[in-house]
C-alpha cells in the first residue's frame, strides 16, 4: 500500500480520530496491522491521557474569572483568595503550554490511548537511531480555526489573555497593598478578555472532530510506508522506529509516553516528526524552529542534512521555515534532549491548508505533495545513515 492508501483508509474508512475516542483506537489497530504486513512486530502501547486540549484553559480562565467576581465583591479577603487562584491558574497555563505536569492535568478527566511501534534492524551493527512519529488522532473543528481571519484573531487573543491575567495579578496586589475601587474598575477590561477566552474555549469542545485526511492521517501514511520501504531496503548503520502516536492533538501524550518509556534504550535518536504533509498548495517544509510558548531549535546536524537534500532533489520543492503559534511532536523530542527535525507541508504564507476545518478530507490532500513529502524523508533517512562520524 502507499502513503495515499493509508490516508484514505484513516480519513475515509475510519473517519474521525479523537483523542482517546474508539476512531483512534481503531487507527492504531490500522497501524498495527500495516506494520504486521510489513514483515515488522508492532508493539503496542497504552498510556493514560487528557481527551480535550481546550478543557484545561476553559478551567483555568474560568478560574480567574471566578477570581475577578470575587475581587469585584469579596472584599480585602476577595482580593487574597482571587490572587491564589489567579497565580495558581496562570502557573498551570504556562506548565500546561509548555507540556509539564501541572493541577489542570491532575483534576481533568483522562482516557486511554495507544502507541504503536516497531524497530526496523539494519543491515549491519546500529550505530544510529532514528525515529520517525506520526500521530493518528484528530482535533475537533472550532470556530477559532475556521477561516484565516480567526486564526489570526486567536494567535492575538492567546498573549492578550495572558497579558490580561497579569495585569489582574497586578491590580489585586494593588488592592492589597491599597484598598481603592479604582483598582476594580481597572479590572473590567481584562476580566472581559478571560470572559471572551472561556467562552471561545467552551465552543471548541463542543464542535466536531475532523476527519484529519491532512493533519494527520498524511504523516502516519508516510510513515507507516517508510517503515515497509525501510523494512525490505533496511539502512546500514541505523536503526529506525516507526512509531504511531495517540493524543498529539491534546498536548502530545502520545509521543511524550513513548519518549519517556524508551528514552533509555533511545540514547539521543534523531528524532523526525511528520505531520501534515500533504495539503493542496503546499510544499514540504522542514521546520528550522518551533515557536509555541517555548522555542524548540531543530538540530544542527539535521538541519544541515536537509538543506542538502533540498539542494540535490530540488524537483521536491522541499524549503526551511519557521513554525510559529502551534506546536508538532517535534517539541517533545526537544522537551527530552533529541536531535530534533519536524516536516509538515507549508503554503507559501506559512500556513497549513484546511487545518483544523471540516474541509480537512481526502479530496483536498494532494497525492504529489504527499510523494514529495516522503520521498524528501527517504533521502533524510540515508543521508543520516551515511553521516555517522563512526
Amino acid at each position: 500500500m502507499s502513503a495515499m492508501e493509508h490516508v484514505r483508509y484513516l480519513a475515509g474508512n475510519i473517519g474521525p480520530r479523537g483523542s482517546t475516542t474508539d476512531g483512534e483506537r481503531r487507527a492504531a489497530r490500522y497501524a498495527a496491522d500495516v506494520l504486521r504486513a510489513a514483515g515488522l512486530t508492532p508493539v503496542t502501547e497504552t498510556f493514560s491521557s487528557a481527551r480535550s486540549a481546550w478543557l484545561p484553559y476553559t478551567l483555568s480562565f474560568g478560574l480567574i474569572l471566578v477570581a475577578g467576581l470575587l475581587f469585584w465583591v469579596g472584599g480585602r479577603w476577595g482580593a487574597v483568595v482571587a490572587l491564589v487562584l489567579t497565580l495558581l491558574s496562570l502557573a498551570s497555563v504556562l506548565l500546561e503550554l509548555a507540556f509539564r505536569p501541572n493541577p489542570l492535568r491532575w483534576l481533568l478527566p483522562n482516557g486511554e490511548s495507544t502507541n504503536v511501534w516497531a524497530r526496523v534492524a539494519p543491515r549491519h551493527k546500529a550505530r544510529e537511531q532514528v525515529v520517525l512519529i506520526g500521530h493518528l488522532d484528530t482535533h475537533r473543528t472550532p470556530l477559532v480555526f475556521s477561516t484565516d481571519a480567526w486564526v489570526r484573531l486567536f494567535r492575538t487573543l492567546i498573549p492578550v489573555g495572558l497579558a490580561s491575567v497579569v495585569i489582574l495579578v497586578g491590580l489585586f496586589v494593588a488592592h492589597l497593598v491599597r484598598p481603592r475601587t479604582l483598582w476594580q474598575i481597572l479590572s473590567g477590561p481584562p476580566v472581559a478578555v478571560v470572559l471572551g477566552v472561556v467562552v471561545l474555549t467552551l465552543q471548541a469542545d463542543l464542535s466536531s472532530y475532523t476527519v484529519g485526511a491532512n493533519d494527520s492521517a498524511t504523516g502516519a501514511g508516510v510513515v507507516l510506508e517508510l517503515a515497509r520501504r525501510i523494512a525490505e531496503e533496511p539502512l546500514d548503520h541505523t536503526e529506525v522506529w516507526a512509531v504511531l502516536s495517540g493524543c498529539e492533538e491534546v498536548g502530545c501524550y502520545g509521543a511524550d509516553a513513548f519518549a519517556r518509556a524508551h528514552r533509555g534504550e533511545l540514547g539521543r535518536p534523531a528524532w523526525i516528526a511528520v505531520d501534515s504533509v500533504g495539503g493542496k498548495g503546499a510544499d514540504p517544509t522542514w521546520v528550522d524552529r518551533e515557536v509555541f510558548f517555548l522555542t524548540a531549535h531543530s538540530d544542527r546536524g539535521l538541519l544541515t542534512l536537509a538543506n542538502g537534500v533540498a539542494r540535490r532533489h530540488p524537483e521536491l520543492g522541499a524549503a526551511a521555515s519557521t513554525f510559529q503559534g502551534a506546536y508538532t511532536e517535534g517539541s517533545i523530542g526537544h522537551k527530552h534532549g533529541f536531535r530534533v527535525l519536524t516536516l509538515v507541508a507549508l503554503r507559501r504564507d506559512g500556513r497549513l491548508p484546511h487545518w483544523h476545518r471540516p474541509l480537512d478530507v481526502t479530496e483536498n490532500v494532494d497525492p504529489d505533495v504527499v510523494a514529495r513529502s516522503e520521498g524528501f524523508l527517504w533521502e533524510l533517512l540515508h543521508d543520516i545513515d551515511r553521516s555517522y562520524p563512526g
